[in-house]
């Protein structure tokens, strides 16, 4: 195994996954690159000017959050890379995925809505099901 994604969105259950794949990455000397995605809004009820600002508020937030786990992971002896993509997390994640030629996709699970949901999470779901690599989730 050479390369391993990790998908973060700031969630407890993200930090679980961060975790495992960093114990991955480590016992198999692999590159781990953390994703995090900022979602489209779609909300027609929202103003263009509105929505922007709402976009540029996540993506502050998201931004501060792989600084957090940047600073937090610096100093360990494997490559770690952080990208921040916008635009629908499952899709963002498995193109990165492919894009990268990664060897594991590494997410949490939520698991709130419907059934196949409740048990390992929507994006989760969609990615195990369209990945072309293995899917770990972390739950």
């Amino acid at each position: 195994m050479q390369r391993i994604l990790v998908a973060h969105d700031g969630s407890k259950a993200s930090d679980k996954a961060l975790r495992k794949a960093l114990e991955i990455a480590l016992s198999m000397n692999a590159s781990l690159t953390v994703l995090a995605v900022v979602p489209e809004l779609y909300l027609t009820e929202l103003s263009d000017a509105d929505r922007q600002r709402i976009t540029e508020v996540l993506t502050r937030e998201t931004e501060d959050t792989m600084e957090r786990i940047r600073k937090s992971l610096s100093g360990r002896p494997i490559e770690i890379k952080f990208l921040v993509r916008q635009g629908d997390p499952a899709e963002k994640i498995l193109e990165t995925a492919h894009k990268m030629k990664v060897d594991l996709i590494v997410t949490g699970s939520h698991g709130k809505h419907g059934t196949k949901k409740f048990l390992i999470g929507s994006v989760s779901a969609k990615v195990v099901e369209y990945s072309k690599c293995p899917v770990l989730v972390v739950k």
